[in-house]
Protein backbone atom coordinates (compact mmCIF):
# COMPACT_ATOMS: atom_id res chain seq x y z
CA UNK A 1 0.00 0.00 0.00
CA UNK A 2 1.26 3.57 -0.99
CA UNK A 3 0.56 6.99 1.09
CA UNK A 4 -1.44 7.88 -1.63
CA UNK A 5 -3.96 4.99 -1.32
CA UNK A 6 -5.21 6.66 2.01
CA UNK A 7 -7.57 9.43 2.74
CA UNK A 8 -7.18 12.69 4.17
CA UNK A 9 -3.83 13.96 5.32
CA UNK A 10 -1.11 11.65 5.23
CA UNK A 11 1.75 14.14 6.03
CA UNK A 12 1.72 17.67 7.92
CA UNK A 13 4.58 19.75 6.71
CA UNK A 14 5.91 22.35 9.18
CA UNK A 15 7.58 25.60 7.78
CA UNK A 16 9.91 27.76 9.09
CA UNK A 17 10.66 31.31 7.45
CA UNK A 18 14.02 33.13 6.47
CA UNK A 19 15.22 35.77 9.07
CA UNK A 20 13.39 38.33 10.19
CA UNK A 21 10.71 36.87 7.88
CA UNK A 22 7.02 35.89 9.36
CA UNK A 23 5.85 32.36 8.67
CA UNK A 24 2.15 33.15 7.18
CA UNK A 25 3.21 33.38 3.45
CA UNK A 26 4.97 29.71 3.69
CA UNK A 27 1.51 28.88 3.92
CA UNK A 28 1.08 29.26 0.26
CA UNK A 29 3.41 26.57 -0.03
CA UNK A 30 0.11 24.55 0.06
CA UNK A 31 -0.24 25.17 -3.51
CA UNK A 32 2.64 23.14 -4.22
CA UNK A 33 2.21 20.35 -2.17
CA UNK A 34 0.77 17.08 -3.26
CA UNK A 35 -2.82 16.34 -2.23
CA UNK A 36 -2.90 15.21 1.32
CA UNK A 37 0.24 17.46 2.36
CA UNK A 38 -0.92 19.78 5.42
CA UNK A 39 1.03 23.09 5.44
CA UNK A 40 1.47 24.12 8.94
CA UNK A 41 3.88 27.70 9.01
CA UNK A 42 5.55 28.01 12.20
CA UNK A 43 5.38 31.74 13.71
CA UNK A 44 8.45 32.59 16.13
CA UNK A 45 8.03 34.84 18.49
CA UNK A 46 8.89 38.78 17.50
CA UNK A 47 7.96 37.87 14.20
CA UNK A 48 4.90 38.28 11.97
CA UNK A 49 1.60 37.64 14.04
CA UNK A 50 3.49 37.58 17.24
CA UNK A 51 5.75 40.68 16.48
CA UNK A 52 5.13 41.96 19.43
CA UNK A 53 6.27 39.30 21.58
CA UNK A 54 10.30 39.43 22.83
CA UNK A 55 12.56 37.50 20.50
CA UNK A 56 14.29 34.71 21.71
CA UNK A 57 17.68 35.16 20.58
CA UNK A 58 19.47 31.39 21.21
CA UNK A 59 19.21 29.08 19.02
CA UNK A 60 18.33 26.41 21.57
CA UNK A 61 15.33 28.65 22.87
CA UNK A 62 13.93 28.88 19.07
CA UNK A 63 14.22 25.17 18.76
CA UNK A 64 12.51 24.41 22.36
CA UNK A 65 9.94 27.10 21.05
CA UNK A 66 9.48 25.11 17.33
CA UNK A 67 9.08 21.36 19.36
CA UNK A 68 6.74 22.82 21.40
CA UNK A 69 4.54 24.40 18.61
CA UNK A 70 4.74 21.05 16.53
CA UNK A 71 3.36 19.20 19.82
CA UNK A 72 0.89 21.61 20.41
CA UNK A 73 -0.12 21.11 16.73
CA UNK A 74 -0.16 17.47 17.23
CA UNK A 75 -1.91 17.65 19.85
CA UNK A 76 -4.24 19.44 18.35
CA UNK A 77 -4.90 17.22 15.40
CA UNK A 78 -4.96 13.96 17.39
CA UNK A 79 -7.81 11.75 17.80
CA UNK A 80 -6.90 9.19 20.55
CA UNK A 81 -5.74 6.44 18.62
CA UNK A 82 -2.25 6.78 19.85
CA UNK A 83 -1.10 6.46 15.94
CA UNK A 84 2.28 8.14 14.80
CA UNK A 85 1.48 11.27 13.13
CA UNK A 86 3.91 11.83 10.08
CA UNK A 87 5.54 15.11 9.44
CA UNK A 88 8.32 16.81 7.54
CA UNK A 89 10.45 20.02 8.26
CA UNK A 90 11.11 22.72 5.81
CA UNK A 91 13.21 26.21 6.30
CA UNK A 92 14.83 28.49 3.74
CA UNK A 93 17.85 30.39 4.95
CA UNK A 94 17.69 30.77 8.59
CA UNK A 95 14.57 28.30 8.64
CA UNK A 96 16.47 25.94 7.12
CA UNK A 97 19.57 26.28 9.96
CA UNK A 98 16.23 26.40 12.67
CA UNK A 99 14.44 23.20 10.96
CA UNK A 100 18.12 21.38 11.09
CA UNK A 101 18.45 21.62 14.85
CA UNK A 102 14.75 20.86 15.08
CA UNK A 103 14.86 17.52 13.74
CA UNK A 104 18.25 17.00 15.45
CA UNK A 105 15.93 17.25 18.87
CA UNK A 106 13.20 15.99 18.06
CA UNK A 107 15.53 12.58 17.34
CA UNK A 108 16.22 12.59 20.91
CA UNK A 109 12.85 12.24 21.65
CA UNK A 110 12.17 9.18 19.28
CA UNK A 111 10.32 11.90 16.62
CA UNK A 112 11.15 10.97 13.49
CA UNK A 113 10.59 13.23 10.18
CA UNK A 114 9.82 11.87 7.19
CA UNK A 115 12.04 14.02 5.44
CA UNK A 116 13.74 17.55 6.09
CA UNK A 117 13.42 20.13 3.15
CA UNK A 118 15.84 22.81 3.11
CA UNK A 119 16.41 25.89 1.08
CA UNK A 120 18.82 28.95 0.55
CA UNK A 121 21.61 27.48 3.04
CA UNK A 122 24.71 26.16 2.72
CA UNK A 123 25.75 23.07 5.30
CA UNK A 124 25.13 24.44 8.88
CA UNK A 125 28.66 22.72 9.10
CA UNK A 126 30.61 25.45 7.02
CA UNK A 127 30.63 29.00 8.08
CA UNK A 128 28.52 31.70 6.45
CA UNK A 129 29.25 33.00 2.86
CA UNK A 130 29.65 36.36 4.42
CA UNK A 131 31.48 38.46 6.82
CA UNK A 132 29.59 39.35 10.05
CA UNK A 133 26.93 41.92 10.01
CA UNK A 134 24.98 41.94 12.77
CA UNK A 135 26.65 44.22 14.66
CA UNK A 136 26.75 46.54 11.64
CA UNK A 137 24.68 49.79 12.70
CA UNK A 138 21.43 49.72 10.92
CA UNK A 139 22.11 51.46 7.43
CA UNK A 140 25.04 49.36 7.06
CA UNK A 141 23.26 46.02 7.97
CA UNK A 142 20.55 46.75 5.66
CA UNK A 143 23.17 47.54 2.88
CA UNK A 144 25.32 45.04 3.36
CA UNK A 145 22.17 42.67 3.31
CA UNK A 146 20.47 44.52 0.28
CA UNK A 147 23.86 43.68 -1.34
CA UNK A 148 23.77 40.13 -1.05
CA UNK A 149 20.09 39.75 -1.66
CA UNK A 150 19.29 39.02 1.35
CA UNK A 151 16.34 41.12 1.97
CA UNK A 152 12.84 40.79 -0.14
CA UNK A 153 12.99 44.32 -2.84
CA UNK A 154 9.42 45.04 -1.44
CA UNK A 155 11.07 45.84 2.13
CA UNK A 156 13.00 48.94 0.82
CA UNK A 157 9.84 50.29 -0.83
CA UNK A 158 8.35 50.99 2.78
CA UNK A 159 11.09 52.18 5.13
CA UNK A 160 8.80 52.02 7.90
CA UNK A 161 8.07 48.88 7.36
CA UNK A 162 11.75 47.97 7.29
CA UNK A 163 12.43 49.19 10.80
CA UNK A 164 9.63 46.71 12.56
CA UNK A 165 11.94 43.88 10.70
CA UNK A 166 14.97 45.27 11.58
CA UNK A 167 15.05 43.85 15.46
CA UNK A 168 14.25 40.28 13.84
CA UNK A 169 16.81 40.63 11.20
CA UNK A 170 19.30 40.59 13.45
CA UNK A 171 18.57 38.31 16.44
CA UNK A 172 18.28 35.89 13.45
CA UNK A 173 21.26 36.67 12.00
CA UNK A 174 23.26 36.51 14.59
CA UNK A 175 22.21 33.22 15.47
CA UNK A 176 23.38 32.34 11.69
CA UNK A 177 26.51 34.24 11.78
CA UNK A 178 27.64 32.92 15.56
CA UNK A 179 26.77 29.34 15.10
CA UNK A 180 29.00 26.21 15.70
CA UNK A 181 27.94 23.15 13.91
CA UNK A 182 28.52 21.07 17.50
CA UNK A 183 27.46 17.36 15.67
CA UNK A 184 29.45 14.87 14.64
CA UNK A 185 27.05 11.69 13.63
CA UNK A 186 24.83 12.41 10.74
CA UNK A 187 20.63 12.75 10.65
CA UNK A 188 18.98 9.09 9.68
CA UNK A 189 16.35 11.18 8.31
CA UNK A 190 16.48 11.84 4.08
CA UNK A 191 17.33 15.60 3.10
CA UNK A 192 16.00 17.23 -0.23
CA UNK A 193 17.97 20.89 -0.69
CA UNK A 194 17.14 23.58 -3.25
CA UNK A 195 19.15 26.43 -4.24
CA UNK A 196 18.70 29.44 -6.67
CA UNK A 197 21.50 29.80 -9.21
CA UNK A 198 21.58 33.39 -8.87
CA UNK A 199 21.34 33.57 -4.98
CA UNK A 200 24.42 34.95 -3.42
CA UNK A 201 24.25 33.29 -0.11
CA UNK A 202 24.85 30.14 -0.96
CA UNK A 203 27.11 28.21 -3.27
CA UNK A 204 27.87 24.47 -4.97
CA UNK A 205 30.14 22.91 -2.61
CA UNK A 206 28.04 24.47 0.22
CA UNK A 207 24.62 22.91 -0.94
CA UNK A 208 26.00 19.19 -1.61
CA UNK A 209 28.34 19.16 1.73
CA UNK A 210 24.67 18.62 3.04
CA UNK A 211 24.79 15.11 2.25
CA UNK A 212 27.08 14.63 4.91
CA UNK A 213 24.68 15.13 7.59
CA UNK A 214 22.45 12.58 6.58
CA UNK A 215 23.17 8.74 6.61
CA UNK A 216 19.78 8.50 4.10
CA UNK A 217 19.16 9.73 0.99
CA UNK A 218 20.15 13.37 -0.10
CA UNK A 219 18.74 15.03 -3.22
CA UNK A 220 19.87 18.73 -4.44
CA UNK A 221 18.24 20.74 -7.03
CA UNK A 222 19.37 24.43 -8.35
CA UNK A 223 16.72 26.08 -9.98
CA UNK A 224 16.42 29.78 -11.39
CA UNK A 225 16.09 32.81 -9.06
CA UNK A 226 18.30 34.23 -6.50
CA UNK A 227 17.24 34.11 -2.41
CA UNK A 228 13.54 34.25 -2.50
CA UNK A 229 13.00 31.69 -5.19
CA UNK A 230 9.90 29.48 -3.53
CA UNK A 231 7.75 31.52 -5.51
CA UNK A 232 9.05 30.69 -8.73
CA UNK A 233 7.66 27.44 -11.01
CA UNK A 234 10.62 25.75 -10.56
CA UNK A 235 10.68 25.43 -7.65
CA UNK A 236 7.07 24.53 -6.66
CA UNK A 237 7.37 21.76 -9.25
CA UNK A 238 10.25 20.61 -7.69
CA UNK A 239 9.37 20.76 -4.47
CA UNK A 240 6.17 18.91 -4.80
CA UNK A 241 7.90 16.30 -6.55
CA UNK A 242 10.30 15.21 -3.64
CA UNK A 243 6.69 15.19 -1.22
CA UNK A 244 5.25 12.88 -4.18
CA UNK A 245 7.95 10.36 -3.92
CA UNK A 246 7.68 10.40 -0.29
CA UNK A 247 3.76 9.23 -0.80
CA UNK A 248 4.58 7.07 -3.50
CA UNK A 249 6.95 5.16 -1.05
CA UNK A 250 6.17 1.87 0.84
CA UNK A 251 5.80 2.43 4.63
CA UNK A 252 7.92 3.29 6.34
CA UNK A 253 9.91 5.07 4.21
CA UNK A 254 13.18 3.22 3.37
CA UNK A 255 14.74 5.07 0.12
CA UNK A 256 18.60 4.73 -0.19
CA UNK A 257 20.42 6.28 -2.65
CA UNK A 258 23.44 9.16 -3.38
CA UNK A 259 22.81 12.71 -4.65
CA UNK A 260 21.19 14.25 -7.16
CA UNK A 261 21.72 17.88 -8.54
CA UNK A 262 20.33 19.26 -11.76
CA UNK A 263 21.41 21.76 -12.90
CA UNK A 264 24.75 23.22 -11.53
CA UNK A 265 25.91 26.60 -11.27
Amino acid sequence: MTRLSCSGTWLTLYCLAHAGGSAQPYGRLGAAVPRGVRVVPLELPGHGTRLRESLLGEMELVVTEVVRLIRRDQEEQGDGDGRDRSFALFGHSFGALVAYETTRRLRQSGAVPELLLVSGRISPAWPPTHEPLHMLPDPLFTAGLSRMGGIPEALFATPAVLQLFLPSLRADLRMVETYVHPHTEPLDVPIAAFAGLGDRLTHTEGMKAWSELTSRAFDLAFLPGGHFFLDEPGFRGAFEDRLTRIALSPVPTATEGGATASPEH
